[in-house]
């Protein structure tokens, strides 16, 4: 595994950490301190949309720097 594949895991799991964080917002549980100040729909969309581009690019997904 090269340097550029391990570069892109750790941003594709930070990705999935804020996507999370953003999902676990709307529930009230500020855990990473992520917050857009937005409605609650369009924060969850944020989120699930950031937790699955993290996910995609975490299994393999063709993201290239």
């Amino acid at each position: 595994m090269s340097v550029s594949e391990i570069v892109i895991k750790v941003i594709g799991i930070i990705l999935a950490i804020v996507g999370l964080g953003l999902i676990l917002s709307v529930l009230g549980l500020n855990v990473i301190g992520v917050h857009l100040a937005t409605p609650w729909p369009i924060e969850i969309l944020v989120g699930l949309v950031v937790l699955g581009v993290g996910v995609y690019i975490v299994r393999g997904g063709s993201i290239g720097l």
